[in-house]
């Protein structure tokens, strides 16, 4: 059976959550994992991304990850699709969407952690909305990596047209995206997004929270945010298209 990114995550993972690894204890390498497993090391390394993404580790400058204790109170359904997914969303003809702001902003942990940098390091943060029939039915947060500002310079402007930020870098750089993870959670409104939405705070909502990978590092990290009364339909293609 051959070895996935996912089974090797899993099993450090559990470690974790069962405290076999200690809470801030650094993890293999990814040269260690490749060796241990027998795997290639772009494995390796999407196995470390993939704990990161679910806060079971954190990324330390020039030692690679630390555990991050997590208890198992977390489920996770995991549908592995291998297709491509159409990028974007598509919206009714009527929909206003607008770029809110677009900008260099410090990374905070969380942030820091998925791309790869230490706290406070600046990086392009890309707010938006999309609105329909007056009323708020989408909030964005789309983060990018300060370098990407010069060869796409698009990134920072509060303008958003086709083809797209990520087709733009691939185009600009040729940094492939390789991996597209999305992350489905429902969790309750903050005050801000009760404001924009229109509901009470404390009102159920649905945030999907997306990375996209090259192989070498994470090129965009969002988290979107939808009210209720808000469809999310996701359609993919077969790769024989």
């Amino acid at each position: 059976m051959e070895i996935g990114y996912l089974d090797i995550a899993d099993h450090y993972r559990r470690q974790i959550a069962d405290r076999q690894i200690p809470d801030g204890e650094r993890l293999p390498s990814v040269r260690q994992i490749a060796d241990e497993w027998n795997v290639a090391t772009k494995t390796a390394q999407r196995a470390l991304k993939s704990l990161a993404m679910e806060g079971y580790a954190s990324a330390v400058r020039g030692l690679g990850y630390a555990a991050t204790f997590r208890p198992h109170d977390v489920a996770t359904l995991r549908v592995r699709v291998d297709g491509s997914r159409q990028r974007g969303e598509t919206y009714a003809a009527d929909d206003t969407q607008r770029i809110l702001s677009a900008e260099l902003t410090p990374t905070g942990g969380a942030v820091a952690d998925v791309l790869g940098v230490t706290p406070g390091t600046p990086a392009i943060l890309r707010t938006g909305s999309v609105t329909r029939a007056g009323r708020v039915i989408r909030m964005s947060h789309s983060w990018f990596p300060a370098e990407l500002g010069n060869p796409v310079p698009e990134l920072l402007e509060t303008v958003s047209t086709p083809p797209g930020n990520v087709a733009r870098i691939e185009a600009a750089t040729g940094r492939k995206t390789e991996l597209t993870a999305d992350h489905f959670t429902v969790d309750l409104t903050a005050l801000q997004h009760a404001s924009e939405f229109g509901v009470p705070q404390g009102t159920p909502i649905l945030v999907r929270t997306t990375v996209r990978h090259d192989g070498q590092g994470v090129i965009e990290y969002g988290t979107t945010w939808f009210p209720r009364g808000v469809v999310l339909a996701v359609e993919y293609n077969d790769r024989a298209e």
